[in-house]
């Protein structure tokens, strides 16, 4: 558009229904019908959500565990221990464990498997983090009160805690997910390109296709507002509200 002509707007990058080495394309069908790009899109909500479900439950327990005992020594440790892979970068992260894991003794590389437990290792700061500081706001009192009336914990969780809390402890799980879903660095070294959908924009930069990758980044923008819509209809908690707590 910054030619102020119209007739430069095109569709064949969306609808282009076979392969095609004219007009830019390089071989690709268009994004609706490119199985490569959506074979990727499946992969990459397989495992945000895997990461966001583990890496949330981790991380409220974690929150829970280190409210409860705050004032001792080994809660502050282990705060500080699931707050330290917030700190290294996610390159630095992938390359252990692309060593870790990719030798004749344990190969996992381009496996779902290895993508999940990277992901929910690097993301449990987001949770506990959440957690923590919802757990801190409650009153002791609260759960002292169930506790006389002999109430089991799970009860006291899933009928008392999460619900007081819900929007900060849904975000910990949200931002892992929304994180996980435009990740590149922390994934790059341990899949193919092509494998998730992060890898398969940086595939298509390569190549020169920009239009591919910008799609890509829009698919991306749309699945995670449509994703927090979502959530909010359905349990009247939005990441906003729960950051903001």
């Amino acid at each position: 558009l910054y030619t102020g002509n119209f007739a430069n707007l095109t569709t064949k990058w969306w609808i282009t229904n076979e392969n095609i080495t004219e007009n830019g394309m390089y071989g690709q069908r268009g994004i609706l019908f490119n199985s490569t790009i959506w074979d990727a899109y499946k992969g990459t909500i397989l495992v945000s959500i895997a990461c966001a479900l583990i890496a949330g439950i981790i991380g409220t327990l974690i929150g829970y565990a280190v409210s409860k005992k705050r004032r001792s020594k080994w809660a502050n440790y282990v705060n500080s221990m699931a707050f330290l892979p917030y700190l290294m970068p996610s390159i630095a992260v992938s390359a252990a464990f692309f060593i870790l894991f990719s030798n004749k003794h344990i190969n996992l590389f381009n496996t779902y498997t290895l993508l999940v437990i990277v992901g929910v290792i690097k993301y449990i700061p987001f949770a506990s983090r959440n957690a923590l500081n919802s757990m801190l706001q409650l009153s002791g009192e609260i759960e002292e009160a169930a506790i006389i009336q002999d109430i089991p914990w799970i009860k006291r969780m899933t009928r008392i805690i999460i619900p007081i809390q819900k929007s900060s402890i849904i975000s910990g799980f949200m931002l892992p997910f929304m994180t996980c879903l435009r990740e590149l660095s922390l994934f790059l070294l341990l899949c193919t390109q092509g494998f998730i959908l992060s890898t398969t924009l940086d595939y298509f930069d390569e190549m020169g296709l920009y239009a591919f990758s910008s799609a890509i980044n829009l698919i991306l923008i749309v699945t995670i507002m449509l994703s927090n819509l979502i959530v909010n209809k359905l349990t009247g908690a939005s990441l906003d509200e729960g950051i903001g707590n």
